[in-house]
C-alpha cells in the first residue's frame, strides 16, 4: 500500500477489460511523486502480488492456495470464476445469492486480489485461527511462524479514514501497544484476531462497500459474549 499510482480513483473499469490484470496493474505505477513510502490503500496493486504467486510457481493462485493453505487446514477446494461480461461482473459483486467455493480471476486465471474470493465465515475463521496458532494447524507447520509475526506488525500509523488504525501487511492492527488484528473486507466482511484472549471471530456479508464498523460490533456486541 506504498507503491505510487498516477490515479485519484482506482481505474478498475480499465484494469477488468484488459486480458492481463496484473500488467495493467504495473502499467499504473508510476506518479508524479515517483517512487514512495506514502501509505495509499489501493487493492488494485494487490493484484500485481497474485500475479507473482502465478510466475513464480507455475501454478494458478487458486490452485497454489488450495494445495498449500485452503486444504491443509479444512477449506473445501476453490475454483476459478471468470465474469465473461460486465454484466455477470456485477451481478458476481452485488448479488445476494450465497455463492459456492470460488474466486474470482482473470483472463489469466490470476485470482483476484483485492476482492473475489467467496470463503464461508467457518472458513474464514479457519485462516484466523491458523493466524492465531502462528500457522499451525493440527500440529502441522502450514504458514511461516515468522510470517505471522512480520505481517502483523504496525508499519503505517493511517488516519481517520481508517479509523486511526495501523497498517501491517494486508492487515489491520487496531492498536500498536496491543497485538490484536484483523482483515477486513470491502463488503464488511472480516477475520478478527484477538491474541490476548485467544479469540477469533470471522463475519461475512453481501456487498456493502466502505464498511469499517465491523470491528466495532464485534468489539461492542460479540466479542464481550464471547469473554
Amino acid at each position: 500500500m506504498t507503491a505510487p499510482y498516477k490515479y485519484k480513483y482506482e481505474p478498475w473499469t480499465k484494469i477488468c477489460s484488459g486480458d492481463d490484470w496484473t500488467i495493467s496493474a504495473l502499467d499504473f505505477l508510476g506518479g508524479r511523486a515517483g517512487l514512495t513510502g506514502e501509505f495509499k490503500y489501493a487493492t488494485l496493486g494487490i493484484h500485481i502480488l497474485t500475479g507473482i504467486i502465478t510466475k513464480v510457481s507455475g501454478m494458478k493462485t487458486v490452485n497454489f492456495a488450495n494445495q498449500y493453505l485452503f486444504e491443509p487446514i479444512g477449506v473445501k477446494a476453490h475454483q476459478n470464476y471468470l465474469a465473461e461480461t460486465a454484466e455477470e461482473h456485477k451481478e458476481f459483486t452485488m448479488s445476494k445469492t450465497p455463492k459456492g467455493h470460488i474466486w474470482f480471476c482473470d483472463p489469466q486465471g490470476v485470482g483476484a486480489a483485492g476482492y473475489g474470493l467467496c470463503l464461508s465465515a467457518t472458513d474464514a475463521a479457519r485462516i484466523g485461527q491458523l493466524c492465531l496458532e502462528k500457522g499451525m494447524y493440527n500440529g502441522k507447520q502450514i504458514v511461516s511462524s515468522k510470517w505471522i509475526e512480520e505481517m502483523t506488525k504496525p508499519y503505517h500509523k493511517c488516519g481517520e479514514e481508517f479509523r486511526n488504525m495501523f497498517y501491517g501487511y494486508l492487515w489491520w492492527i487496531m492498536d500498536e501497544k496491543d497485538t490484536n488484528y484483523t482483515a477486513i473486507g470491502n463488503s464488511g466482511n472480516i477475520i478478527y484476531v484477538n491474541t490476548t484472549n485467544r479469540i477469533v471471530i470471522a463475519v461475512t456479508s453481501y456487498f456493502k462497500p466502505t464498511i469499517f464498523d465491523r470491528v466495532d460490533f464485534v468489539q461492542t456486541y460479540i466479542e464481550p459474549i464471547l469473554l
